[in-house]
């Protein structure tokens, strides 16, 4: 079965509009030193994924517990599924990979705990191929991952350092401690994290919950790209600009035309969710008509409306296949289109 693994927030991401306050060296500063890289985020994301890697290795070779730093109570940790709920698991489709002799019927995964108010929440680790690999052949071999020590990110400060040499110990540990920061802050927000350090270590990392029904996949797929595009927003800080978006596909356009057929300023929307950024409206149909409406204060980042008149509504264009084509007609023009047709 195919699994929908898209829209995790990669490193790159994380290190979106970094404050200078994190580091003071410039994108020039890096290349000069490092080599080519395809953006400045991309420069100051590379010692985060360096150490991310080592965390995992050391995880599975050592048995350790990492402490994620800037959180409150926050954890790589091992999941023990063992007795009836091994058996359970494993007859619902988990733990398949695992001898259930070799490892005494006990079942491991990696999970990412955090304490989120009063409640302690988790989200699974999927490992990539050679990771899984490695961890299987461990379990399967008569390991126990019972953590035996914590982790903590001043013991791999100097190792990433000694990787990145130009930068200073202070700058290192600033770096990584903001990429842990906001990874925190994505799984609060629940984001779900996509981490691939093959070019420096080979190790692919997905934190998020899957679920294995077809229709409830494509609902979490939505929200993860709501939630990613939105945290990647947030990090921008940009100035609220007034403008909100609606989507309608092709029927909704047409209840719409119906609607406003002599409408002369005031149109008519009904049952549509206004939304702060245009991209999250690419997904609901394979075509979806864009129209941007000028409101003064900000809702939030989505509001729903069951039956709303706006003034300031310009037609923009529409998204075929999740791509934006513009179009150079008004709102009036698209209702004499449509009825043309």
């Amino acid at each position: 079965m195919r699994m929908l693994f898209n829209h995790g927030i990669t490193p790159e991401e994380i290190y979106t509009n970094t404050p200078k306050r994190v580091i003071d060296k410039n994108w020039k500063w890096f290349i000069d030193r490092y080599g080519i890289t395809s953006s400045y985020s991309d420069a100051l994301a590379d010692p985060f994924k360096y150490c991310f890697a080592l965390i995992i290795n050391k995880i599975l070779e050592e048995k350790v517990r990492f402490k994620v730093p800037g959180a409150h109570e926050a954890y790589f940790d091992f999941e023990i599924v063992s007795g009836d709920l091994f058996t359970k698991h494993r007859q619902n489709g988990r733990f398949q990979n695992i001898d259930f002799i070799e490892s005494d019927f006990t079942g491991y995964a990696l999970r990412y705990y955090f304490k989120h108010g009063v409640q302690q929440k988790s989200y699974p680790i999927y490992l990539g191929s050679d990771l899984k690999k490695k961890f299987l052949e461990n379990v399967n071999s008569g390991v126990n991952y019972y953590t035996t020590k914590d982790l903590t990110l001043n013991d791999l400060v100097p190792e990433v350092q000694e990787k990145f040499k130009e930068l200073s110990l202070k700058e290192v540990r600033s770096l990584l401690l903001h990429g842990f920061r906001r990874l925190h802050a994505c799984m609060k927000f629940g984001c779900a994290i996509t981490i691939n350090t093959s070019k420096i270590l080979n190790c692919y990392v997905y934190i998020g919950s899957i679920t294995m029904q077809p229709k409830q996949q494509i609902i979490a797929y939505s929200k993860r790209r709501d939630r990613k595009l939105r945290k990647i927003e947030g990090w921008q800080r940009l100035p609220f600009d007034g403008y909100y978006y609606i989507g309608l596909t092709e029927s909704k356009l047409e209840e719409w035309v119906n609607d406003n057929k002599n409408a002369r300023s005031l149109l008519t929307f009904k049952r549509v969710i206004p939304r702060k950024i245009i991209k999250e409206l690419y997904y609901k149909a394979p075509v979806v008509y864009i129209f941007r409406i000028e409101l003064k204060k900000f809702k939030g980042w989505s509001h729903w409306v069951v039956e709303k008149k706006y003034r300031n509504v310009t037609y923009m264009g529409k998204s075929v296949e999740r791509k934006f084509i513009e179009e150079d007609v008004t709102w009036k023009e698209l209702i004499k289109n449509y009825e043309t047709k």
